[in-house]
């Protein structure tokens, strides 16, 4: 018999051991084993390890401002197209996913990512757009499926009352991963005092550790061979067709929550085309390396303060849900206000100041890039965490996290392309924003005063009874 083929009872067809079809019947058959590869941690480890060299190499090239170019039209307008294609897929790839498996979803998203840094490593060396447009458009394709899989590992695999820790630990992952690029780029370019590109050996070194996302992501477990410490099952409820997996998706996008959590999803990341462009106009070459390293830590701690709160179930989950929401949104606000002083003094400036490391202006200055990430990725957190109580099982919780992913991409798109023109109006950028999150204040309300407990529907593999985990308490 071949290695990672069983032979099941006589008139039924052959399974791959490894698929989702063999966790199902080891499972029913009540044969799961406890091994320490299909733990939770285990796969949260993968998920990680893959977010940490694709998506966290590309984020710390974006830590450096405009991919680390001189000039950020063209890179703005690349990172338009990675989004704008990004939207598109991500709502798609959640119904794709659930027919492909988690595991080949996440190294397909995986596969894009050195293409872009690839692009832009052409184009730092030898100006030119046209494979810098074909990378983005690859990476946008690419991490359409990335980011539906990815959210479904990180939120489907644990149980409820987990969700949040383990969503910090990803975004620690995802947030070392520009920290230890911030780490190169801070060495290589620590000497160059001056506005400007990094140099073409920072893209090189990205590019390796891009390459590696692949190889890692095939390391993740089917969903149904999951176990979890409590017992209970990764509950998969795959539909029978394509087509159908589509219409579940469609239901899913035109449902109460989901419209009024619409934008919230929209605004939840678009800071990052402004803060892009900020960085790259008023800060050095080093200063904007010591960026990419040091801002990414404000990520974390804010990710395991809004852990913490999530989490702890001696407080009302609704209650939690409020205070988390309110802190966040009030943070948001703040730079948005501070943004237009800023803004307002760099233009009564004689010249348009462009601040080198710890020098006079980079604190405040410094210090509007450390507090939106800080509110970004605890508002990205809470939103993973907000859509995690509503899903039932995995599968509709891949069709979610797909339109969280896919509308917080077409935010993005418009907040790129707004960057696109040498002429960006600074103080429209800010507006937007500033409009945007107010105006997802209520319509998210809403949805949180209706939040009870979670709906994620439980079984035990000891017990297959259904039943419902009640957080109300």
């Amino acid at each position: 018999m071949t290695k990672g083929t069983e032979t099941p009872a006589s008139g039924q067809v052959p399974y791959d051991s490894g698929s989702e079809e063999a966790g199902l019947a080891e499972t029913q058959a009540g044969q799961q084993k406890r091994i320490w590869y299909r733990s939770v941690p285990f796969q949260i480890a993968v998920a990680s390890g893959v977010s940490f060299t694709a998506p966290g190499m590309w984020d710390a090239l974006g830590g450096l401002g405009a991919g680390g170019a001189a000039e950020p039209y063209a890179v703005s307008a690349a990172n338009a197209l990675v989004y704008g294609l990004f939207s598109i897929v991500c709502v798609l790839a959640g119904a794709i996913n659930n027919r492909i498996g988690l595991k080949y979803a996440l190294g397909l998203g995986a596969i894009g990512y050195p293409l872009y840094g690839a692009g832009l490593y052409t184009n730092n060396v030898h100006p030119s757009t046209g494979f810098l447009l074909f990378g983005s458009a690859m990476c946008g394709i690419s991490a359409g499926f990335f980011w539906a899989a990815e959210a479904a590992v990180i939120i489907g695999y644990p149980s409820p009352h987990e969700r949040a820790f383990y969503l910090a630990i990803w975004q620690t992952a995802k947030a070392s991963g520009p920290i230890v690029g911030g780490a190169i780029n801070l060495g290589l370019n620590a000497n160059r005092s001056t506005a400007g590109s990094v140099g073409s050996t920072t893209y090189i070194v990205f590019i390796a550790i891009m390459c590696l996302g692949l190889p890692i992501a095939l390391l993740l477990s089917p969903a149904s061979k999951v176990w979890r410490k409590d017992g209970t099952k990764v509950l998969i409820h795959r539909q029978p067709t394509y087509t159908a997996e589509f219409k579940a998706v469609w239901k899913q996008l035109i449902s109460r929550r989901i419209l009024l959590l619409l934008p919230a999803f929209f605004i939840s990341y678009f800071y990052n085309g402004y803060n892009s462009t900020f960085l790259t106009q008023h800060f050095t070459v080093r200063s904007r390396a010591f960026s990419s390293f040091f801002t990414n830590f404000s990520g974390i701690f804010s990710s395991f303060l809004i852990a913490a709160l999530l989490d702890r179930q001696s407080i009302n989950i609704k209650t939690r849900a409020k205070i988390a929401f309110t802190c966040i949104i009030t943070i948001l606000i703040g730079t948005w206000i501070w943004a237009s002083v800023l803004l307002k003094q760099f233009m009564d400036a004689p010249e348009m100041p462009v601040f080198d490391w710890f020098t006079g202006g980079f604190g405040k200055s410094y210090a509007l890039v450390f507090f939106w990430a800080f509110g970004g990725q605890a508002f990205q957190q809470f939103l993973y965490w907000l859509v995690g109580q509503y899903a039932t099982d995995i599968s509709s919780l891949s069709h979610v996290t797909g339109i969280l992913r896919g509308f917080e991409a077409l935010g993005q798109t418009v907040a790129w392309a707004m960057q696109t023109a040498p002429n960006a109006n600074g103080f429209a950028s800010i507006g937007v924003n500033f409009g945007m999150t107010v105006l997802c204040v209520v319509p998210t309300w809403i949805v949180l005063s209706e939040l009870e407990h979670s709906h994620e529907v439980q079984e035990t593999i000891e017990e297959p009874v259904s039943k419902v985990v009640d957080e109300s308490n």
